[in-house]
């Protein structure tokens, strides 16, 4: 089985406590989750649901359109999953299909 670094595509495995949350700032500054059909109003007003450890959704009961391949942080990333607000992160998703459990 892989290594979790080979899925991390935002590097934080070898961040620092304040490495990190810069990092997770500049991501919860430049993501379009608010922007997204498929969010909830009242929800997490962050977003950033594709950088590890914000999670998923807690208001979102159905996923609509989702513009997660619009996003800056996306193409930055290079990731290549979608609809993070309710299936979970880069890292969690990629995992998971590693594993043969993933959600697509």
């Amino acid at each position: 089985m892989a290594k979790i670094s080979e899925y991390d595509r935002f590097g934080e495995e070898g961040l620092s406590k304040e490495e990190y949350a810069k990092r997770q700032d500049y991501v919860l500054k430049s993501c379009k989750c608010a922007g997204c059909p498929t969010f909830v109003k009242g929800d997490n007003p962050a977003g950033a649901y594709c950088f590890p450890l914000i999670g998923t959704s807690e208001a979102i009961r159905r996923e609509k359109d989702c513009i997660c391949e619009t996003c800056p942080i996306y193409e930055e990333y290079e990731l290549t999953h979608t609809f993070y607000c309710t299936r979970c992160s880069q890292l969690c998703q990629t995992y998971k299909m590693e594993l043969g459990g993933g959600h697509e």
